[in-house]
């Protein structure tokens, strides 16, 4: 089965019905703002990962979820009084 124009002009004509021509311009960009950050953030990714990789980051010398979590900086910090007495 394939698309024609027939097929295509339907679709366009059902969004513009439901979205409105004032809607679509709007539309499209956020669509295209979304699209370029999400590009941004996947080369991002990419770069961290090739540095990451020339480094020769070994697996096992990173620290793991568990030592990071109990770490003393991830630990609640007591507080003490602000005047100094308790009662």
């Amino acid at each position: 089965m394939t698309v024609g124009p027939l097929e295509i002009g339907l679709v366009v004509l059902v969004i513009v019905l439901l979205f409105g021509a004032k809607k679509l311009p709007e539309l499209a960009r956020s669509m295209g703002r979304s699209m370029r950050i999400f590009k941004s953030e996947v080369k991002e990714m990419k770069e961290e990962n090739n540095t990451s990789e020339q480094q020769g980051q070994i697996a096992g010398s990173k620290q793991s979820d568990e030592d990071f979590w109990n770490s003393p900086e991830m630990q609640p910090r007591t507080s003490k009084p602000a005047d100094g007495n308790q009662n």
